[in-house]
């Protein structure tokens, strides 16, 4: 007896189950590609170790600002080159004082941006926004020492 194989055995996939996969592998790399584009809308340039030496070396000391935990600014005056800590001095109206320093020194002086780990990135980026809309091109930020907080009330 001779049984036939050909027609029994054929074997399909089904495609609509690929097809589901290769949309959903669609809009994966589409969503994923629209975050990169939202990532890159703040511009950061870190500066490079020499650039700084070279800031500490010519004498002239960048201006240095702190913002703590409940987003008050202070300048740091007196401040040592190696442990970075200083006196804090409080400021209340952050753009009159972007007023005075740019009208004293012009809008060629580093600014730094002090802020301890427990600061909100919010509160760094908008003492970034008044320092660009002032004029200030080189303000940088690092991680700075907890300003004494208890003392300065």
């Amino acid at each position: 007896m001779k049984i036939n194989y050909e027609d029994d055995d054929k074997v399909e996939v089904p495609m609509s189950p690929l097809i589901d996969c290769v949309f959903l592998l669609l809009i994966f790399f589409l969503v994923t590609t629209m975050m990169k584009k939202w990532e890159k809308q703040i511009p950061l340039s870190l500066p490079s170790s020499t650039s700084s030496l070279s800031t500490v070396q010519s004498g002239d000391q960048p201006i240095v600002l702190s913002v703590d935990e409940r987003n008050r600014i202070y300048q740091v005056v007196n401040v040592d080159a190696y442990s970075g800590e200083g006196t804090y001095v409080p400021i209340t109206d952050l753009s009159g004082f972007l007023g005075q320093l740019k009208q004293k020194y012009g809008t060629e002086i580093a600014i730094d941006v002090s802020a301890y780990r427990t600061v909100a990135v919010d509160d760094v980026i908008n003492v970034f926004d008044a320092c660009q809309i002032a004029g200030f091109d080189q303000t940088r930020v690092r991680l700075g020492s907890k300003p004494p907080s208890d003392e300065l009330q």
